[in-house]
Order: C-alpha cells, then structure tokens, then sequence
C-alpha cells in the first residue's frame, strides 16, 4: 500500500497544489485568523505557522477523496504518511502564497467576487450555501480571504507558462503515441446466463436451439442477478468481456438471433451469450482532439514548473517541522522534490533547510 501511495505521489502533490479550494474550506487560514493562536503548531514556513488543528481538517478532506474500501485497506503506516503528505502540501501552499504576494500580485474585487458567486452556484440556494458557512463554522470574511489567497496562489501558478505555446509537431507525435486517449472503444450490448455446470448450461442451450425465447430462459435458470432483466448485462466494452468468450462473441456479433456455444469462464462457470447490438471502435481525428491535446501537454508544462518552483522555495526558505509528523523511510518531501525539510521537537524554533 506504501508503494502504491508513493507512485502516486507525485499525481496527489499536484492535484493538491492546484486545487487546494476544498481543503481551505475546512478552516485552514480561518482558522489562524480566528484568534486562537494558542494551537499547536505542526510547522512554521519562513514567518508563518502552521497549526496541527489546520493539518487534521486539511487530512480529513484529502481522506474524503477516498472510498471505504481503500481507506480500510490502509495500516497505521500509510495514515501516518497521508498525513505528512497533507503536511507537506499545506507547506507547499504556503510557500507559494508568500512567493505570489513578493513578486507584488493582486486580486481584484471583481476576480474575488466572480470566484465567490461561482461557489456560491455550487449551492442549491443562497440558504443552503450560508448553511454550509455556519456548519464549518467559517465566516463570509473569512471565505472570502480564504478564495483571495487561493486566487493569488493560482495566479501565480498561471504565470508559469503564461505565453508558452506547443509546436504543432508535438501535438501531432503526442497524438500518435496516445491514440487509445482519443477513441471509443469497441462495444457489446450483451444478454449472459451463467450455470455451474455443463449440463445445466447444455439444457439451456438446447431449449435456445428449439426457439426458446433468451430472456424466457435466463430468468428460469440463470444463476445471475441480470436474470431478472432477461440476462441483460447492458452495453459492455470489448476489453472488458472475459478473453474466453471474445472470439465467440466475435463471431456472432452480426447475428442477433445467435447464441454463443457454451464457455468455461472458471471452474464450475458456463456461460451463453447474446449479442443484442454492438458499436464498432470509433478514432477521433486529430483536428478533432487538438486542443485538448495543447491543454494537456500545456498542464505537463505547468506541473514541471510548479516542482521546480517548489525545490527552489524549499532550498531558500526556513522551514520547520515538528517531530509529531515524522514518518519512517522516505518522506513525501523527498519523493516529490529531494528536499527534505528538516524536523524540529519546537518548530517555532526554526530550522533552515539549505
């Protein structure tokens, strides 16, 4: 599970960095404005603290991004480093935040306004989004600050490859080298039964042989829950129906009154099928795919510049981190840039990272 985390580390770092708007949500900035400085700090940027208070809420919505299943398949292990990870990115914003506001930018009113009634549209009525304000226990001024900081901080981030064009023959190689990106696969619209033995699956093929109807059959002896539909398992892609029963359904495809013969699927699994419709691949052009192949390689571009920025803010700043978000063997520090910013027992105390 650690290893899958770390290869996906780099993929969460970003999509973190630069749509960090949920997270702020949950307190973090508000929370230091509100007062209570008193909280624990779990690390300190250059002048800045962070407090332990904004890393739980921070974590709780990056948990939120998971489903019950993979959160139940994580140990202590992999919580302790999501939870630096959360760290990490809380840092990372930050960092950006204080490198926006030295090179002098500025959000408008407007732009704020505009961001705030594109939130607000997120919500069935004004009602419900004030709802949402007093549940988080957030103020409008409070949001509103929150939403000018993550404006300033993308900003900042589109001016990374603010004029930057992509030749067109790079365009054209990516197109090439990804075509399966830009078509629809091959699809079944498919009627299965499934037995556990050869002989129940041959009884029912024969009654299809005599005319039986196949829906008629599937629900009278089908062991699937699709045989109250008749056996309908709806439309399926071609990469998706098990390799046994491919060539079978490949060959019946233009034959609708046609069943498959019977196919071992596993041991004590038979299978018949019918195909009911089917839709060929479709390949788009690549005319037809051009800009969103630029706006891709162009967010390929902005990731690269935003590490890069990272490592550079990272070597210069003063960073602290208490020993309470430790985690044993690699860091997402180190993962993600080959910065390691070193931890402190009091991270008001400060230690550089050059």
């Amino acid at each position: 599970m650690m290893r899958a985390l770390r290869k996906n580390l780099d993929v969460i770092l970003i999509i973190v960095v630069v749509a960090f708007a949920v997270t702020i949500y949950y307190g973090y900035g508000s929370y230091r404005r509100s007062g209570r400085s008193s909280q624990a700090v779990a690390a300190t940027v250059n002048d800045a603290a962070i407090t332990v208070y904004d890393v739980d809420q921070a974590f709780r919505s990056l948990l939120s991004q998971y489903d019950s299943k993979t959160l139940s398949q994580l140990d202590e292990k992999a919580f302790d480093f999501l939870r630096r990870l959360t760290l990490e990115n809380l840092i990372n914003n930050e960092l950006l935040y204080q490198e926006a506001r030295s090179r002098r930018m500025r959000v408008s009113n407007k732009e704020l306004q505009n961001e705030l009634d594109r939130l607000k549209k997120s919500f069935p009525s004004e009602a419900d989004f004030r709802h949402f304000l007093d549940y988080q226990r957030i103020t409008l001024r409070d949001l509103q600050a929150s939403l000018r900081r993550e404006l300033l901080i993308n900003k900042l981030l589109e001016s990374l490859v603010s004029g930057a064009e992509i030749p067109e023959e790079e365009m054209q190689k990516y197109y090439n080298d990804h075509k399966d990106l830009f078509s629809t696969p091959s699809q079944y619209h498919l009627l299965r039964m499934t037995f556990a033995s050869r002989e129940e699956a041959e009884k029912a093929l024969k009654r299809l042989y005599l005319g039986e109807d196949f829906a008629k059959v599937a629900k009278e002896v089908s062991l699937e829950a699709s045989r109250a539909q008749g056996g309908d398992i709806g439309w399926v892609e071609a990469s998706q129906i098990p390799k046994e029963a491919q060539e079978a359904i490949e060959k019946i495809k233009d034959h609708p009154k046609n069943v498959s013969p019977i196919i071992p699927l596993a041991e004590n699994l038979f299978a018949i099928y019918r195909v009911l419709e089917w839709k060929p691949r479709e390949e788009k052009t690549y005319e037809e795919v051009k800009e969103e192949i630029r706006t891709r390689l162009l967010a390929e571009q902005k990731e690269v510049k935003v590490n890069h920025l990272l490592a550079e803010l990272r070597k210069k700043s003063t960073i602290a981190i208490s020993d309470l978000f430790n985690v044993q063997g690699e860091t997402p520090a180190e993962s993600s840039s080959g910065t390691t910013p070193k931890s402190s027992p009091t991270p008001q105390a400060e230690t550089s990272t050059n």
